[in-house]
């Protein structure tokens, strides 16, 4: 019975003499649990997928263990590549291997030999195939067909030294390593179409960072670095190294935030605008995934631990996500990585998902002792020399110009913007002058990216409903305060909230179109 060819471009082979479905592009056979997550890999989606899927579960292709092996003088498999091996002529061995260090470690360690001289005593050569990689490699020898008529697969080479087989190996560990991450529930991302016939191009920088694994990798190590946390800012390093992983290596959708997140990272570092967009279309292909499994368990009624701490990461990955996407979104939209949103983004939208990463603070004494404390601060600042704050001895000429500023601001807006309509505008401003006051010596007491965030954040919890409200009807005195408040915006960003990249302008310009010149110089 001839292999049934499945997929766009003929790109699955079911072979039912062993009951193996292989991959004709990548030229391996694919576990059934890792099926998904390879045809992604191919950028099959959804529908196509599943209608995919479907048509192969009426195969049922075998797990790798229960495949039956061809025989030593059956010919190749067409799909499957041909390695040059050896065999160990051993009385009741046979064993197989594809390097000759490999077979002389064997002899070593099962057979007690180990004189290098006399390799081609207990061994010869033979030609090999194998179904699967990584953990499932099983080497089977095939005696290919003479004559210039034979069909096949195009071999890896038909010569190979053990330098070359060990770099072939590292190819078969990153498979390994692929299976392992999809059972933990991470997607893998498509590799470069190519027929199996294609020599491969040459690596380059664009296509190592189009791994997963690279994209998973960057994340543990770099960029978790610099994220901060709902809770304490002490513990944010901790949080997204060890605790939101583990979470992701049982939720799927929860992984593919953290690769959307470390895929947006690299975006913002590269120097190259071809790699740039590379990064940023694959976070984007990462965070649609990872906001359909998102809704799904923002919808679910549970109460179980897990399934909350799931939800609070997910919360805090959404808001870094967009707030890197709202700063960069004329980029993408001219570059047509997303598409044209049905209304542009506003500020309000900005200000609500910063709110809803939530803050861990200790400071709920309410918008009375807010007053007091800028009351304090200003006084503290009004009674000091060249700008010594005595208790605040990290505060800089910065912090002590931008207090100096923020001081003056209630009579400056007065004087440009006019008497007031109402008493509850003035006192919604003034309150949210007052937080800024208190929220600016928090952020520059400490250059770490989690205390800038915290105090950047922290202003839009103190600040009175009234004054969103304000903001959401373009109130210009509302406006003026929140171009003040976007120097703690370009301060996090400064201190390591790269996500918030572009952020400052983006407010900026969206606060100019509402307000008059002479408004906004003051």
């Amino acid at each position: 019975m001839p292999p049934i060819r499945l997929g766009p471009r003929d790109l699955l082979e079911y072979d039912a003499r062993y009951g193996v479905l292989i991959c004709r592009e990548c030229q391996y056979a694919i576990q059934k649990s890792a099926l998904e997550s390879h045809l992604l890999k191919h950028k099959i989606y959804r529908d196509e997928r599943q209608r995919l899927l479907s048509s192969i579960a009426q195969l049922e292709p075998l797990e790798p263990d229960d495949v039956p092996l061809p025989t030593p003088d059956s010919p190749p498999i067409n799909a499957l590549p041909i390695i040059s091996g050896y065999r160990c002529t051993a009385v009741g061995c046979g064993n197989l291997c594809a390097s000759s260090k490999r077979m002389r470690r064997h002899r070593s360690e099962i057979h007690g030999l180990s004189d290098p001289r006399n390799f081609s005593s207990f061994t010869r050569p033979v030609k090999l195939q194998t179904f699967f990689r990584g953990t499932k490699l099983r080497y089977f020898e095939v005696t290919p067909l003479s004559g210039a008529g034979a069909t096949g697969a195009a071999p890896l080479t038909t010569t190979k030294d053990d330098d070359d087989y060990e770099n072939e190996n590292e190819k078969y560990d990153e498979e390994e390593l692929d299976e392992q991450m999809h059972d933990a529930g991470m997607p893998l991302l498509p590799p470069r179409m190519r027929t199996p016939s294609e020599t491969p191009p040459k690596s380059s920088l664009v296509d190592l960072n189009l791994e997963t694994p690279t994209y998973f990798h960057h994340f543990t190590t770099t960029t978790s670095l610099t994220l901060p946390s709902a809770e304490s800012p002490q513990l944010a390093t901790h949080y997204w190294q060890t605790d939101v992983v583990l979470q992701a290596l049982g939720q799927r959708w929860l992984m593919c935030g953290l690769l959307a997140i470390s895929a947006c990272h690299l975006a913002v570092l590269a120097d190259d605008a071809t790699i740039e967009r590379v990064h940023r279309e694959q976070s984007a292909q990462f965070f649609s995934e990872f906001s359909n499994g998102w809704e799904e368990a923002a919808n679910r009624d549970l109460s179980m631990e897990v399934e909350e701490e799931a939800k609070k990461s997910g919360r805090q990955i959404v808001c870094i996500l967009r707030c890197a996407q709202w700063a960069s979104a004329e980029y993408m939209l001219d570059q047509g990585i997303i598409p044209e949103p049905a209304a542009p983004s506003q500020l309000q939208s900005f200000m609500t998902t910063i709110r809803s990463f939530g803050v861990w603070s200790d400071d709920d004494d309410g918008q009375e002792q807010t007053f007091v404390q800028a009351s304090r601060i200003l006084n503290t600042r009004s009674a000091s020399n060249a700008g010594s704050f005595g208790a605040f001895p990290s505060c800089d000429n910065t912090l002590s110009t931008l207090l100096n500023h923020l001081g003056t601001l209630p009579s400056r807006m007065a004087e440009a913007l006019g008497k007031p309509e109402n008493t509850q505008d003035v006192l919604a401003t003034l309150s949210a002058i007052a937080a800024l006051v208190e929220c600016c010596v928090t952020s520059f007491a400490s250059d770490e990216a989690g205390t800038a965030w915290r105090a950047m954040a922290t202003w839009l919890i103190k600040v009175p409903g009234h004054f969103n409200h304000m903001v959401s009807c373009h109130s210009r005195a509302a406006l003026v305060v929140l171009a003040h408040w976007a120097v703690l915006v370009e301060r996090a960003e400064h201190c390591g909230c790269w996500f918030l990249k572009g952020s400052v302008r983006k407010i900026l310009l969206r606060i100019a179109e509402r307000v008059p010149a002479d408004d906004f110089a003051v």
